[in-house]
């Protein structure tokens, strides 16, 4: 049920900026930027410190991690970007491979989001609707986030859509994964390393350039804490 739920909401955030098309992209972009950065420190990074906590991993290594997945992506969009430019002058091939990276990533994250509810129920039912909630509220943002890669590469609406729809069923593909799957404390904490370091590469090196790169703002600056603050009450009151 809660995996349905998850389904429908990522879905929300996703259409809820397409719909809204008559606002300017760049407010998602440093909405978006914010989101991420609080998934980042407030979701993932709390689950890391506690698997940490547990001896599952070294501190060293998980720490490496987030660094070493901020420079890969970093390396691949200059790589990617600098290929384009030279193979293709003046298009925007490379742009929207970055998008098509960056989406993967959010899908993948979503992807563990549902192996999170599916483990969580396996635990006991108690810890699978806390997790479960968690994972519904947060999933609006990560639909907003996927939709928004997908315009900031300059995608057109059906496309960002069938990226969006990807996202809404990978926790599904996650939930239903626990059932033959077992990922040990050690593992997860390095895919949840990945993860940080990835969406703070998305959202600081590049959805907050962007959204500042015609003119900046108060109101763009708000729309970052807004995206941060949003994160930040959804796993702490919800």
């Amino acid at each position: 049920m809660f995996v349905a739920v998850t389904f429908f909401s990522t879905l929300a955030g996703g259409l809820f900026t397409l719909k809204n098309g008559r606002l300017q992209v760049k407010y998602f972009f440093a909405f978006a930027a914010g989101a991420l950065l609080g998934v980042s420190f407030f979701d993932i990074f709390p689950e890391i410190i506690a698997l940490l906590q547990s001896g599952a991993a070294d501190t060293t290594v998980v720490l490496g991690t987030i660094v070493v997945a901020f420079l890969f992506f970093h390396v691949l969009d200059r790589t990617i970007t600098i290929h384009s430019i030279r193979s293709h002058p003046g298009g925007d091939t490379g742009k929207m491979t970055n998008g098509r990276i960056r989406a993967v990533g959010l899908c993948s994250h979503s992807l563990l989001d549902g192996v999170a509810i599916g483990t969580a129920f396996h635990i006991g039912f108690a810890l699978g609707v806390i997790v479960g909630l968690a994972v519904v509220f947060h999933d609006f943002s990560d639909g907003l986030n996927t939709v928004t890669v997908m315009l900031r590469a300059g995608a057109k609406t059906r496309p960002a859509f069938y990226w969006l729809l990807t996202d809404a069923i990978t926790p599904m593909i996650g939930a239903a994964s626990t059932f033959l799957l077992f990922l040990s404390d050690g593992v997860l904490a390095i895919l949840l390393a990945f993860f940080v370091g990835e969406f703070l590469f998305i959202g600081a090196a590049d959805l907050l350039p962007e959204a500042h790169e015609r003119g900046t703002s108060f109101r763009l600056v708000f729309a970052t804490i807004l995206g941060v603050l949003l994160i930040f009450t959804v796993t702490r009151f919800l």
